[in-house]
């Protein structure tokens, strides 16, 4: 692999930005690596939860790898060729059907920052920063990740803090809305478990069909389109629902199926 680690823990597949030397900055090859790991594991029954990563304790990732840029992205084809593969592996992960988890230490920033927000749940240590700074370089975020940073921040505080063009901490960002959690540097990883045993404990049947409404709602999908009639099926025709109505009729914890419909 191109600087991605993929290690599995029964139901839980764990992606690694294994580039400790550069901060985790995402090469090409490594947006092209994520997106296609990203697709392997929703076909994959067996994962129902994923959690993205940086090795070391510095960073989740520093963002793009700057070095790439004078061959990768100058001039408007390369750009949008660049575009289009970031926007590519963000896509992949928001249209998981599992839940996705980024596990953040150090630096999230630019493209290490869109990467996390693509991300359902985002925990991060004290010791995070966060921030875009986009207009220190010269560039701008392509529509992709622009859509996935507006998943978490209005327009305004998105252009804000672009604006700003300095780092905030995990509370801050905790404020704002990019993250869902901060906990101490060493709780971090007992957080990620519990995220993980809450998510293993419902249905997966729903918690997939809640990133997909999502998306549907998002693309202006109504009632009569095909796409949601074959999603209320899924789920009300379901093992899951039936289950759990039974459980809670029953007093009792409901046993969904251990694997993805």
């Amino acid at each position: 692999m191109s600087g991605i680690r993929l290690e599995r823990t029964g139901p839980v597949a764990h992606i690694v930005l294994d580039r400790p030397e550069t901060l985790n900055a995402l090469s090409v090859a490594m947006w092209h690596e994520l997106r296609g790991i990203v697709r392997r594991l929703a076909s994959d029954r067996s994962v129902r939860v994923v959690a993205i990563r940086g090795a070391g304790e510095r960073a989740f990732s520093a963002g793009a790898d700057i070095r790439e840029f004078p061959s990768r992205r100058t001039g408007l084809a390369r750009a949008r060729a660049y575009d289009r593969l970031v926007s590519a592996a963000l896509a992949a992960i928001q249209e998981a059907p599992q839940p996705v988890i980024a596990v953040i230490r150090g630096l999230a920033v630019g493209g290490g920052l869109e990467l996390a927000a693509a991300c359902d749940i985002r925990l991060a240590a004290q010791d995070a920063r966060f921030g875009l700074p986009y207009g220190r370089l010269g560039v701008m975020p392509g529509l992709g990740e622009t859509r996935a940073l507006l998943r978490l921040l209005p327009p305004g505080k998105l252009i804000e803090l672009v604006f700003r063009g300095e780092l905030i901490d995990a509370e801050e960002a905790w404020r704002l809305g990019l993250v869902s959690e901060v906990v101490p540097v060493e709780e971090l990883e007992l957080a990620t478990q519990r995220w993980i045993d809450r998510l293993l404990s419902m249905s997966a049947e729903t918690l997939q069909a809640m990133k997909a409404v999502v998306q549907l709602a998002l693309r202006g999908a109504t009632e009569n389109d095909v796409s949601y009639r074959e999603l209320l099926a899924t789920v009300y025709e379901g093992v899951a629902f039936h289950e759990g109505v039974r459980a809670f009729l029953e007093k009792r914890a409901p046993n969904f199926p251990q694997h993805r419909a």
